[in-house]
């Protein structure tokens, strides 16, 4: 299993991205997980549910890391490597635990959820 399961870390000539690509057979199960809670799981739907944890658990986060995502999958981008595996250390329990996310996915602003 890869170290910040699901998303994936990448150094690009120091652009810190995250990523996961969301249409991987082995994530599966996340479609359902959002589709029995009438979200699509697209990427912008992860982007959400992403950014309303963020803001509950570290506020501040969020003015380092820019959000890129789309329809087949979720792409941020830190500003420094240390907010890169912030943000991944902070999301991926969450994320990889999915009864943890689908409490986090059942109590989200739907408003905010444009999937």
């Amino acid at each position: 299993m890869e170290p910040y399961f699901p998303f994936q870390l990448h150094d690009m000539e120091g652009q810190f991205s995250i990523a996961v690509e969301i249409e991987r057979e082995d994530l599966y199960p996340y479609y359902y997980l959002f589709e029995r809670n009438d979200y699509e799981g697209n990427g912008y739907c992860w982007e959400a549910h992403a950014t309303q944890i963020v803001e509950a658990l570290d506020p501040e986060l969020l003015s380092h890391i820019e959000f890129d995502s789309e329809a087949g999958g979720f792409f941020a981008f830190a500003d420094t490597q240390a907010n890169q595996e912030k943000f991944a250390n902070l999301l991926s329990p969450i994320f990889a635990d999915l009864e943890r996310l689908e409490e986090w996915v059942k109590k989200a602003d739907r408003s905010r959820i444009d999937d």
